[in-house]
């Protein structure tokens, strides 16, 4: 079922210039984010869709949703009118971090491509980190967009891009590399252009872990706009069809064809509800179902439909 909360003249889940969309691996963070970038185009708005990827040359998943999975180029690239794709990596960022500091592109781009260099930047302490976060600081100063919409890595990678911020001003505070993460740290933690949405499966682990992520968000100062369970099984079920189903399989010992999906579905269900129990105040739960049966448009179509219907300031 849908979420069909809707009020006119406020804000929609994906209305800040960055949002950022993380969870843990194989949740779905790809189609939820594609659907972000497609509701907001939908909206009128000029919109940069973005994955964090460790190269050019990895296929990506989220920009596979758009026809372009392996595009290799390093600048933003037109899908559509009005919307567009990129790849943020870190060699990238180390690129544009050395030709703001030595203005001399053919001597930045000649160093780049020395393999030793390369090691070192990718090898080093925090060094990746850094690179990516400046290209995603170099893509919010682009004015153009009016949103920049950003797949991260799983969990664990997202929040060592998260809170290398901090962790950098204290070692570099001001120059080239301090000015920007802190303009990035700024606009990650300012509720008013920022924010994030954490994407967790109708199952007890990840809806567990989807909730120690936001705690670990919060305590980055990074506001989490809206947890979105994804994958939600329809349930075809009456009340009285599930007691009469429930007295049927009552100790019964025999396989029974389909009571594994139904196991599936009474744990999914349970898992709803401690996400609908424990999800904090001030943040939005969303539900997205499980579209069986449709091709990766149609899912995109439908993962669309149900992120514009929801508003994001209404109370629960």
């Amino acid at each position: 079922m849908r979420s069909v909360f809707r009020v006119p003249d406020r804000q929609s889940i994906w209305d800040r210039r960055l949002i950022l969309v993380t969870g843990k691996g194989g949740v779905g963070k790809s189609v939820v984010t594609a659907g972000l970038a497609r509701a907001a185009h939908k909206a009128g708005k000029r919109v940069l869709v973005a994955e964090v990827t460790p190269d050019v040359s990895t296929f990506s998943r989220l920009l596979n949703h758009f026809g372009h999975a392996m595009n290799k180029g390093e600048d933003p690239f037109e899908i559509e009118p009005r919307l567009f794709g990129a790849r943020i990596t870190p060699s990238t960022g180390h690129r544009l971090f050395l030709r703001a500091a030595l203005r001399v592109r053919i001597l930045v781009d000649t160093a780049m491509r020395s393999a030793a260099l390369t090691r070192f930047l990718m090898a080093a302490p925090t060094f990746p980190e850094i690179g990516a976060l400046y290209q995603l600081v170099s893509l919010l100063r682009d004015a153009s967009f009016d949103h920049v919409i950003v797949d991260l890595p799983a969990t664990g990678h997202a929040l060592a891009l998260a809170s290398l911020p901090k962790t950098v001003l204290r070692i570099v505070p001001s120059g080239l590399i301090g000015d920007a993460i802190r303009e990035g740290l700024e606009t990650m933690t300012d509720p008013a252009k920022g924010g994030a949405v954490v994407v967790t499966l109708p199952e007890s682990m990840p809806i567990t872990e989807s909730l120690e992520l936001c705690e670990s968000l919060k305590k980055l100062s990074i506001p989490v706009r809206a947890i979105v369970l994804n994958k939600m099984p329809r349930d075809p079920f009456t009340g009285e069809e599930k007691a009469e189903l429930e007295a049927h399989l009552s100790g019964r010992t025999e396989p029974l064809l389909g009571i594994r999906e139904y196991k599936k579905l009474k744990r999914a269900i349970v898992a709803r509800e401690t996400f609908r129990a424990s999800v904090p105040p001030g943040i939005k739960r969303v539900e997205i179902p499980l579209f069986e049966g449709k091709d990766d448009r149609a899912v995109l179509s439908e993962v669309t439909g149900t992120i514009s219907a929801v508003d994001l300031e209404a109370r629960r």
